[in-house]
């Protein structure tokens, strides 16, 4: 699988000159990360944009690692068939067209299959947007440039799909809002051979990824699977498509895939210590954040909210007896430092309501002083904090002393960031480059508390 993910030479079969074609942004990709060690190959033009084109595979004056295949579906296995002749040992085929598409695409597959196994290739895809290396800029997909060029941040987390655009729109979406380091960028289609198992068996021993998120229409292998996702202390994140009927109808229709029953699939799962969700959103926020925040897990899950909000606490508490988590009680010592900050009138309980202390004491000194309490509170397993960013000369957050304590206690902080957007985002990358996983909606950080705390 290495090759896949580093490889030095690739080659380009389907570029385009057509710059509104997938197969020209495909060029432009590999263009800008391979330079002099990317070779295209089209057999109707001589160059684009000033690079030399070759006419076949076979005509390239190099070796090759990797090829990429973008061509029409029919004319897939006569370049397989010269990339085992030229003895490039893997190959991605982005093209769509194959089982997803009915009885021909699946013996059109079938032929590629053979000749793949036939010719000694490793075979990624069909059907799929290939795969980014984001630490090494190894961008083998037809993303879009805006998308990935000067937005990747290297970090930890791996990110499995069968749907190549759903994680193409999700990623732009979620990297111009919230901070996200990522690993590797897969996207396997219809899993001709290359599946999610040969993968997660990949990233569990990448040092380069630490947490692994997956949407999954179906498994292939499942007891390879579980065993090895009980084998690893990474956190795995799986949203499984194709739970209901009409989902199911979409898998085989999407990329052919049989989805197996929902209920059977989630025990096998949960039973591994994979942590299942359900939709796109819960899925990269729980994975973003464990690849924030450096917790172990807990037996426990009894939570302090801290709220500028009363109703913000009802709202919150009613989502933490959701997830099967608990409201922590306060011991007495808690209760009575709490207190210190507190108006005479008001006697503070969990969820704690801040709005009182800040207008007497600031908000500064008030979140030091309560955070400080709960933290320290041998009851309390997580906190949650909900904090409104207003333009301020000053910031009101005490970054690093809540960072201090996150590690001294071993309990993690999530942040529900609301207010006016621009203050939003600095004060959320502030919270994140310091290991305190932050979110935009209330119920969001409530699933993350879960999953940091319960692994569940």
């Amino acid at each position: 699988m290495k090759l896949f993910f580093e490889p030095k030479r690739v080659a380009l079969i389907g570029a385009s000159t057509n710059k509104r074609r997938p197969g020209n942004q495909l060029f432009r990709n590999m263009e800008a990360c391979f330079g002099d060690d990317f070779y295209p190959v089209n057999s109707r033009v001589d160059k684009i944009d000033e690079k030399v084109c070759y006419g076949s595979i076979l005509d390239v004056p190099a070796e090759i690692d990797l090829a990429v295949v973008f061509i029409p579906a029919s004319a897939v296995p006569k370049a397989l068939e010269q990339c085992a002749e030229k003895g490039v040992p893997r190959v991605i085929i982005e093209s769509a067209g194959f089982a997803e598409t009915g009885p021909e695409g699946k013996a059109l597959e079938a032929r590629c299959r053979v000749i793949a196994q036939e010719g000694g290739v490793r075979i990624w895809g069909p059907n799929c947007m290939g795969l980014i290396n984001v630490h090494q800029s190894k961008v083998l997909s037809f993303m879009a440039s805006w998308i990935w060029q000067g937005v990747f941040t290297p970090g930890v987390v791996s990110l499995v799909v069968q749907s190549g655009m759903l994680s193409a729109g999700f990623l732009a979406h979620i990297l111009g809002r919230t901070p996200f380091g990522l690993s590797k960028v897969c996207s396997i289609g219809n899993k001709m051979e290359v599946d999610e198992t040969d993968l997660l068996e990949y990233l569990v021993d990448d040092p380069e990824t630490e947490v692994i998120a997956m949407y999954l229409e179906s498994l292939e292998r499942g007891r390879r699977f579980v065993e090895l996702a009980r084998s690893t202390e990474k956190p795995i994140v799986v949203l499984k498509g194709g739970r209901s009927s009409f989902g199911k109808k979409a898998a085989i229709s999407h990329t052919s895939s049989l989805a197996q029953d929902a209920r059977v699939m989630d025990a096998a799962l949960r039973q591994s210590r994979v942590i299942c969700v359900r939709g796109m959103t819960e899925l990269l926020d729980v994975a973003r954040c464990f690849g924030v925040a450096k917790i172990d897990k807990t037996s426990r899950a009894r939570m302090a909210v801290l709220t500028f909000s009363g109703g913000g606490g009802v709202v919150t508490s009613d989502l933490i007896a959701d997830l099967g988590m608990e409201l922590a009680d306060l011991a007495p010592p808690t209760l009575s430092r709490l207190k210190e900050v507190f108006p005479e009138w008001m006697d503070p309980s969990n969820p704690v309501d801040l709005y009182p202390a800040y207008a007497k004491r600031g908000t500064r000194e008030t979140l030091r002083h309560t955070i400080e309490a709960v933290m320290m509170d041998p009851g309390v397993d997580g906190v949650y904090l909900h904090v409104f960013a207003s333009p301020a000369r000053r910031s009101p957050y005490d970054y690093d002393l809540m960072a201090r304590l996150m590690g001294d206690h071993g309990k993690p902080i999530v942040v529900w960031v609301m207010g006016q957007p621009e203050t939003a985002r600095e004060v959320t990358v502030e919270f994140e480059k310091r290991g305190i996983p932050t979110v935009e909606e209330v119920s969001r950080g409530v699933r993350v508390l879960a999953a940091l705390t319960m692994r569940t």
